[in-house]
């Protein structure tokens, strides 16, 4: 007689998947007890709350806080399950109610889906504090989950003692600070008028960055790449900077968020692209002995049309393909769509013997996916890797990245080299190229010629 005739049998084993089940969710269950702990009649209020608090205090407290928090959760959301990325962002805002919402002292709104926003009756040193607790307890939560490079969270606050200062205002400028956290790629950042100026700067250069463009006003330096095992220069990446008749020279830092901002991507990259091509043409006996790395945004790359305007730009010039090196930005998050037409612009490319570039391997939307994804020549290691190589275990990280990379037929190039130490461990670790402020630090054409010229 079969097994499952036996009706007996059938019932057990569903009654055992039902325990399982059970004991699943309730492991679950328990968890998020614990992380909430110390969270019992503490909630999130609405906004107007928040609002009519900070007007109240006003005269009465002598210094407020508000508080803008970024949780990014696109990333996660992207590589895992979402019951998986709902666990891990329930967990976040109980700590987010733990280190904000205290009776007496503060409280905290949710502000959208990733955002929060909390005002406090304590002075900036104590909010500084407090947000870094906090961000201790979350760095658990992210090691936990595998998402410590996937979430990239973010504060912003103003702390004010002004009655004449409305909740608009506090909190408009709680959220300028948190925007330059992220663009400087630091946990918090406070608004104080200085920063407020540059935050008005860069609006200003936002408004402007199409005319720019058009008016030819950006012209590049260059940073060396070196030969592992020889210590010589083998190419140079492609630097932008920005002649603003207002601003002065900036640097990428002032400029990329406004191309990206207004759209413009696909512009910048290929201007950038013509203008290095341009130059290389104009002394090709010297210059295409070597190889220049230029960044594009993931954006562009998804243009249907990428890889005829390249090839195009380079056939005008009449420069050799063996000298261009395309640099994949960690940039955005693609879709299933718009990564098939990557892939086939960079298989094009790659076939015209166009070097490709992973950059930024180990950070943001960069990871072990892409090198199955994309057809790549190199993988270029995020410099905080690099910088944490003088460490055991981030020793062990980038020899195994190294690796893997070398095992999938990749060579290696290690950024952000600036002491002897991480050149011992780069070299100790396998790499085969790097580049970094301890060998040169970006600059113009004249100087890099004359380092060419000694080798």
């Amino acid at each position: 007689m079969k097994f499952f005739e036996y009706p007996y049998v059938i019932i057990t084993i569903l009654a055992m998947v039902i325990l399982v089940m059970g004991l699943v969710g309730m492991y679950f269950t328990m968890k998020s007890v614990r992380t909430a702990k110390g969270t019992a009649g503490k909630s999130f209020c609405g906004l107007g709350k928040i609002e009519h608090e900070f007007e109240k205090t006003g005269h009465a407290v002598k210094t407020r806080s508000v508080v803008y928090v970024y949780v990014p959760l696109d990333g996660m959301k992207r590589l895992y399950p979402e019951s998986r990325t709902t666990r891990m962002y329930e967990q976040i805002k109980g700590v987010l109610l733990n280190h904000f919402c205290i009776e007496g002292e503060g409280e905290i709104s949710l502000y959208g889906e990733e955002n929060f926003v909390a005002v406090n009756r304590i002075e900036a040193e104590e909010t500084e504090k407090r947000i870094e607790a906090c961000y201790e307890k979350i760095s658990e939560i992210l090691i936990e989950y595998s998402a410590v490079n996937i979430v990239r969270i973010n504060f912003g606050y103003i702390s004010t003692g002004a009655t004449d200062l409305s909740f608009k205002t506090a909190l408009s400028r709680a959220k300028q600070a948190c925007s330059m956290a992220e663009d400087k790629e630091v946990l918090c950042c406070r608004w104080d008028s200085s920063n407020g100026r540059n935050f008005e700067r860069k609006i200003k250069i936002e408004n402007n960055i199409r005319d720019e463009i058009d008016n030819n006003r950006f012209f590049l330096e260059y940073q060396p790449i070196l030969d592992a095992k020889t210590d010589k220069i083998i190419g140079a990446e492609v630097l932008s900077r920005l002649n603003s008749p207002t601003e002065g020279v900036l640097k990428p830092y002032f400029f990329l968020s406004a191309v990206n901002n207004v759209g413009l991507n696909k512009k910048f990259d290929y201007y950038i692209f013509e203008k290095n091509c341009k130059w290389i043409s104009s002394d090709m006996k010297r210059r295409t002995k070597y190889v220049y790395t230029i960044n594009f945004s993931r954006s562009t790359l998804c243009d249907g049309e990428l890889a005829d305007t390249i090839i195009d730009i380079v056939e005008k010039y009449g420069i050799d393909y063996s000298c261009i090196a395309v640099e994949i930005l960690e940039d955005k998050d693609l879709t299933d769509a718009e990564k098939n037409t990557m892939i086939e612009n960079l298989k094009r490319l790659k076939e015209k013997g166009i070097l490709i570039l992973l950059d930024d391997f180990g950070k943001g939307y960069t990871g072990f996916g892409d090198l199955a994804d994309f057809d790549i020549s190199i993988v270029k290691i995020d410099k905080e890797i690099t910088r944490n190589s003088t460490t055991d275990s981030g020793f062990v990280i980038l020899k195994n990245i190294i690796r893997t990379a070398h095992d999938l037929g990749f060579k290696t190039l290690c950024e952000g080299i600036e002491t002897e130490e991480h050149k011992l461990k780069v070299v100790e670790a396998g790499c085969d190229m790097f580049q970094g402020y301890y060998f040169y630090r970006p600059m113009p054409v004249t100087k890099l010629e004359t380092l060419f010229e000694k080798q």
